[in-house]
């Protein structure tokens, strides 16, 4: 998998600027979606570390803060509940979670399809900031599929009990994880289930978008009415 630093560059419209970073020159042959997810959060939470445990199966305990942003790829075969399966590729873009890029993050949230807000469990003040990072990408993703990460759960010195990220998805209406990047555990869940998300989000707008000028989803059946 590629992990791509694109430092301060920053995209002028609301797409997945494939030919902005040579993503055209890979093949597209028999990719069914092509979907974008931005990592928002505190700096030092592991997003980085998130999306390399995904995409490249690597962990390192170095940190190293993110400049500007980042991005990887993955190409994954996807079961759908319908029974179907298409493949898919995400382009994941890590965004540097320090205030002096508040503006360059917000150009780059535009036009995801999924994002991931990751905290730190071991650092509460991070939590508190969820719902910041939470209201500044639905301000510009309004419909977008959304996950909160309570990451580092492998850290003996936890102050966040999963309770308050229970509490956080309940109030936001969004997904929930409780994950390690160290050691993997329901990394993989979280982003594939975001995927399959956005891909049936995109379906069933496809299919309202189809309907003919004028016509009106069929309504409930009300039995004895």
């Amino acid at each position: 998998m590629q992990y791509i630093p694109t430092l301060l560059k920053c995209p002028e419209q609301d797409t997945l600027h494939t030919s902005e970073y040579g993503l055209n020159s890979m093949s597209t042959e028999n990719i069914s979606h092509m979907l974008k997810c931005v990592a928002l959060g505190d700096g030092a939470v592991g997003k980085t570390s998130c999306i390399k445990r995904y995409t490249e199966g690597s962990f390192s305990e170095r940190y190293i803060a993110t400049i500007g942003t980042t991005f990887a790829l993955k190409t994954l075969d996807v079961d759908l509940p319908t029974g179907s399966r298409i493949t898919t590729r995400v382009v994941l873009w890590d965004l540097a979670g320090q205030p002096t890029y508040n503006e360059l993050r917000r150009r780059y949230m535009a036009g995801s399809s999924m994002a991931i807000i990751v905290y730190d469990v071991t650092r509460p003040q991070t939590f508190l900031d969820v719902g910041e990072w939470f209201t500044r990408f639905r301000t510009v993703c309004p419909n977008a599929v959304v996950a909160v990460v309570a990451n580092k759960i492998d850290r003996p010195d936890r102050l966040v009990p999963i309770e308050a990220g229970e509490m956080v998805r309940d109030w936001l209406d969004i997904l929930h994880y409780q994950t390690s990047a160290k050691t993997g555990e329901n990394i993989d869940q979280l982003f594939n289930d975001l995927v399959i998300r956005a891909i049936e989000k995109k379906q069933s707008a496809a299919t309202i978008d189809s309907r003919p000028t004028g016509t009106q989803p069929p309504k409930p059946f009300k039995l004895g009415v």
